[in-house]
């Protein structure tokens, strides 16, 4: 059972942000370097490849929004209030309440 007061943490890829990069022909170039390693747009968009690879499958993104989209998403979900925001490294966070 659902309590009213219950709310969702969300964070994903932002993609406004992944795409001026990638418009500056920067598909595979660092966009900021992880304990992991260097992070291209490459694998913001489709997942850490070097992880993928070594198969690790759920590393892989399925989808990604950008700070309007994941809103709206959360609010035809039946969220009462919801609040996004972008992060450091070209992502959002969103938290999404069922009370208003």
């Amino acid at each position: 059972m659902r309590k009213p007061s219950s709310f969702a943490v969300v964070t994903c890829p932002n993609l406004q942000s992944i795409a001026q990069l990638l418009a500056e022909g920067k598909l595979e170039e660092a966009a900021y370097t992880a304990p992991a390693g260097p992070i291209t747009p490459l694998d913001i968009l489709y997942g850490y490849r070097p992880s993928i690879a070594r198969g690790n499958h759920f590393m892989a993104h399925r989808t990604g929004y950008t700070n309007r989209t994941l809103g709206e998403k959360l609010a035809a979900a039946g969220f009462a209030k919801v609040t996004v925001s972008k992060g450091e490294c070209f992502d959002l966070w969103a938290r999404a309440d069922k009370a208003p």
